[in-house]
């Protein structure tokens, strides 16, 4: 291979040395966009070759190294290798599915709107590099975009109906994006800026074809099932998040955190208003509920006070870090995202700007329409909402990424560590007297957390074919507390990403971890010791990070 882009924080032992430095550099050339959000700018110009030729080449590549990491004995690999060959050897076992099962470019035609416009806002958003360079890359990128919609044409293969239907919503509501980039770079030439907006123009053309394409072509057509069916969910599953429980045990889980949640929502609930019922609560709790034009400031001063009370609390260091510019969600997003981090990568260098997304109502939208999702605005749960995404929730921990030893765990993440860890820390922030005991804080948490507990549910049941779109909804309206575009917006999330229940699952697997490191540590243990050693290894799957944290004895004696 010609690119060589690790050579450090790789594993000691030489053949998974080797692998993991081929495996990792191989997926920043597959995935141009992916290298540029973690830092690594080689490929700035670059977009995915959906050629058949590149397909086959990717996957012949993922069959040597999942036969090469099958020839490694992990018993006699030390405790950070065997972490390392862990994530190489699930991640090299998803992606194969992913090129010969289960395969994203065949079912969903948003995933090319998603790796467009992700590989546009990479390098408008953030100020690194000179610009004049930058608007070279993104030239480049506008230039090769609207070959990968006409790829699209031939990949999709019978895509589900839903997703069709969630196309046809997002591609157009994504091309305002492209209009007036040249405006995102500041001294640039002239002539670059022409460039720029000529492609932009020429990409917008395309999208309105590929759009007509779907009409014409799906719309009517479209009879996949975007479901995975058991055995896929399973082997998934434990590829993504190395989760190896049976669905059952699974969903008595997630029951359990249900129940308990609804519990002690009811409780809260009649302690805010004994006569009332949980309708006149919630009118209650949404009664302050912002304009959206102001959302963006309030969230800007809220975030400067979950910092300081992070901080006075002692719950964990915080590495040395700007808060995180607030912005309105991108429109490829808008459709199934309320709010979410785009964190600076590891690698980076130079522009240190994490960004914090708020999706506002559309500007066309009703006045009921506005006013619903507003409520999700209320200063309680928008309280809640932020320590998710930045304090101590995502933001902080991505701050960490940089500071860990491992490479592979820089660029290969587990999902239920990184979503599970900011569903934690909602619940740490009130435990730890975030809100001075307020029963409205509680109350917003937990209303938080039903959310996630519902995902949890509604992701396995939907997938392994026990529950319906409409049964979805329902659900969330009604065992979650959730109102109708809320609900809508879930169970429509759920038919594109399967593994939802990552937020419940990892907050549960975290407070295990919290429960046997205050058992084994004994006088050691505290609140920011092990928030601090949690976030210290990268982000693992989470039986790797137990092993990292409780090592066996012989590696403890090493």
């Amino acid at each position: 291979m010609s690119e060589k882009l690790f050579e450090q924080g790789l594993p000691h032992d030489l053949e998974l040395q080797s692998i993991a430095r081929e495996f990792l550099t191989a997926i920043m050339m597959e995935m141009p966009c992916m290298a540029t959000d973690l830092g690594i700018h080689r490929f700035d110009q670059e977009m995915p070759d959906l050629s058949p030729e590149a397909r086959q080449h990717w996957q012949d590549q993922l069959a040597d190294w999942r036969q090469r990491l099958k020839g490694i004995d992990p018993n006699a690999l030390d405790v950070e290798d065997y972490a390392d060959w862990t994530m190489l050897t699930n991640q090299a076992e998803l992606l194969w599915s992913d090129a010969t099962d289960w395969n994203p470019m065949k079912r969903d035609p948003n995933w090319y709107n998603q790796v467009i416009s992700e590989s546009v806002m990479s390098l408008t958003r953030r100020q690194f590099q000179d610009p004049n360079v930058r608007a070279q890359h993104l030239a480049a990128r506008l230039s090769k975009a609207p070959e990968l919609l006409q790829w699209a044409k031939v990949w999709l293969d019978n895509p589900p109906p839903v997703f069709v239907e969630i196309a046809l919503e997002q591609f157009p509501a994504t091309v305002f994006m492209f209009e007036g980039l040249g405006s995102s770079f500041a001294n640039i030439d002239s002539p670059r800026i022409m460039e720029i907006e000529e492609k932009s123009r020429v990409l917008i053309q395309a999208y309105a074809d590929f759009v007509d394409f779907l009409r014409e072509r799906w719309l009517i057509r479209a009879s996949g099932d975007y479901r995975l069916g058991e055995r896929r969910f399973r082997d998934r599953l434990r590829w993504q998040e190395g989760i190896d429980d049976a669905l059952p045990t699974l969903l008595t889980r997630g029951y359990d955190e249900l129940n308990r949640l609804r519990t002690l929502f009811f409780a809260t609930a009649t302690q805010l208003d004994p006569e009332g019922s949980v309708s006149d609560v919630l009118a209650r709790l949404y009664e302050e509920t912002p304009e959206p034009s102001q959302v963006l400031d309030q969230v800007r001063g809220i975030l400067e006070e979950l910092k300081t009370f992070t901080e006075e609390k002692h719950l964990l260091d915080l590495p040395p870090a700007e808060h995180p510019v607030v912005v309105e969600t991108p429109a490829y997003l808008r459709m199934t995202t309320l709010a979410s981090l785009s964190p600076v990568g590891p690698f980076e260098e130079e522009a240190r700007e994490s960004y914090y997304q708020i999706t506002l109502p559309e500007a066309d939208a009703k006045p009921s329409e506005i006013i619903e999702q507003m409520a999700e605005f209320n200063p309680w749960t928008l309280r809640m909402i932020s320590a998710h995404e930045v304090y101590p929730g995502h933001a902080v921990q991505f701050s960490w990424l940089p500071l860990g030893r491992s490479t592979v765990r820089k660029v290969l993440w587990s999902g239920a560590f990184v979503e599970g860890w900011a569903h934690y820390a909602e619940e740490l922030m009130v435990d730890s007297g975030y809100g001075q005991g307020h029963p409205w804080m509680r109350l917003a948490e937990i209303q938080e957390a039903l959310v996630r507990v519902g995902r949890f549910i509604v992701g396995i049941r939907l997938h392994t074919g026990d529950m319906s779109l409409d049964e979805a909804k329902t659900f969330f309206r009604q065992q979650c507390v959730m109102a109708e575009p809320s609900a809508h917006r879930e169970a429509l999330r759920g038919t594109m990403d399967p593994f939802y229940l990552i937020y419940t699952l990892g907050k549960l697997e975290i407070l295990r971890l919290r429960r046997q490191a205050k058992e084994s540590w004994g006088t050691d243990f505290s609140l920011e010791i092990f928030h601090n050693r949690l976030l210290a290894h990268g982000a693992p799957t989470l039986a790797v990070l137990e092993r990292l944290l409780f090592p066996p004895v012989e590696e403890r004696a090493k």
